[in-house]
């Protein structure tokens, strides 16, 4: 769990590549944190920000299947630990994401 645990840290640290557009679209509060561990959006109709999320979550899912591989776990258990981990950071910055009803929440 701890091996499970360090790997997403260094996931969630290699999304730094997308920050600019990514924190720019959470600022604005079109997108946020899913609790399953993939980003959605917030409000719909925005095109722009429907494609960062479609190309950021391609990437997260084929980096989690990559984890799921590695720790010998099933997926649900990656995107699990994932959503708990990023919902986190998203209500401590202030960003939204999804609670545990599935509402968005800031």
């Amino acid at each position: 769990m701890k091996r499970i645990t360090l790997t997403l840290m260094a996931l969630l640290v290699s999304f730094a590549s997308w920050a600019m557009d990514l924190d720019s679209a959470k600022e604005m509060g079109l997108v946020g944190e899913g609790i399953n561990g993939y980003l959605a959006p917030v409000v719909a109709g925005n095109t722009e920000a429907a494609a960062l999320v479609a190309e950021i979550n391609s990437k997260r899912k084929a980096k989690y299947m990559e984890i799921a591989a590695k720790q010998n776990t099933e997926l649900a258990n990656i995107e699990k630990i994932a959503g708990e981990k990023l919902t986190q950071k998203a209500a401590a910055n202030g960003e939204y994401y999804q609670n545990a009803a599935g509402n968005w929440t800031r």
